[in-house]
């Protein structure tokens, strides 16, 4: 069915329209109100809600329910929401770091810079920002390696000595019950399935 240019002409928009300037029917007034760190000073019909930050920025909020809920309590300016370029030594730090330390201590060594509180999630996205300038093979990683991943089994030293046993001539029965481990744990080390790079890398 079609619609007549007539009729359509009778629909009021913009200022004509008889909402114009009002509240709507679910309007709820906070204004006054603090949520956060953000006090409400400003609460006009149709252009959002105007909050003074305790730092001191204005931030303008499109719906009063993302405050009420508390899923905003700052202007995002002074805080990690702002999202704050990384600086040259953070990133030295979790390059140094990664594969080595857990991934809350590299949070803990970003933060005492003073540029941001640094989380988990926060060092491992700089992680895939940082790998994407890096090479194929210069690509770093947070898992930690060797005797450092904190469920690993044997000692570099160990990992080492049974891949030169193996590389001597001995097989992995052998090797196992000289280095009174289970035989599958050192035919992974041997056959390289787990432990992959040599212990100089890990350290």
């Amino acid at each position: 069915m079609s619609i007549s240019f007539g009729w359509f002409q009778q629909v009021k928009r913009g200022e004509e329209h008889h909402q114009f300037g009002k509240h709507h029917s679910s309007y709820v007034n906070i204004l006054g109100q603090t949520f956060g760190q953000l006090k409400v000073i400003k609460q006009d019909a149709g252009k959002g809600v105007t909050c003074l930050c305790e730092c001191g920025n204005t931030h303008v909020e499109k719906y009063t329910v993302d405050l009420r809920r508390g899923n905003r309590k700052s202007c995002g300016k002074c805080n990690n929401m702002g999202n704050p370029k990384f600086k040259p030594e953070e990133d030295a730090v979790i390059i140094k770091w990664a594969g080595i330390k857990s991934t809350e201590d590299i949070a803990a060594l970003v933060t005492e810079f003073g540029y941001r509180t640094a989380t988990v999630p926060t060092i491992k996205n700089r992680v895939q920002t940082i790998n994407k300038h890096r090479g194929k093979n210069d690509k770093i990683s947070l898992r930690r390696k060797g005797e450092l991943y904190p469920h690993a089994k044997g000692s570099d030293h160990d990992v080492e000595l049974c891949r030169r046993l193996y590389d001597e001539g001995l097989t992995p029965s052998v090797i196992a019950e000289k280095m009174e481990m289970s035989r599958s744990h050192v035919s992974s080390i041997v056959y390289y399935h787990s432990r992959t790079e040599p212990a100089v890398s890990w350290s």
